[in-house]
């Protein structure tokens, strides 16, 4: 069985996500910052995608980013 739908009971969507080895430091500075701030994660997610890309998306930028895996640092 596929599900096409995300996962919403009541009126919160639920998802989870997978961080690489390369970004977990990073990620887990960001959850510190967040937390501290009292910050959700999909808060920060839903705000960040508004002001890098929703009314303007940045196709390059975006590009960079999945090459980016590629790359050995």
């Amino acid at each position: 069985m596929t599900v096409t739908t995300p996962y919403k009971p009541k009126s919160n969507m639920i998802t989870s996500l997978s961080i690489r080895k390369k970004d977990e430091e990073d990620y887990l500075n960001l959850k510190d910052m967040l937390k501290q701030q009292r910050i959700s994660t999909g808060e920060y997610l839903i705000d960040a995608y508004r002001e890098l890309d929703k009314d303007n998306v940045d196709g390059l930028r975006l590009r960079q980013l999945r090459y980016s895996r590629w790359v050995l640092t």
